[in-house]
């Protein structure tokens, strides 16, 4: 699994693009950032702490 700073330069590489489309609508640029870091929020949480506590 390639680390949290690798999927923030891919996101950052793909989503670049689109970034001028979303400027002229503020609020789902918002949402679509929270809901971005947030799973990679997840990611880092769950393989930090969850990876040491089978299910």
């Amino acid at each position: 699994m390639p680390g949290t700073a690798v999927g923030l330069f891919m996101m950052d590489f793909v989503f670049r693009p689109f970034a001028k489309i979303y400027e002229k609508m503020p609020l789902i640029m918002l949402l679509v950032l929270v809901v971005l870091y947030s799973a990679i929020g997840y990611m880092v949480l769950k393989s930090a702490y969850l990876s040491d506590h089978p299910n």
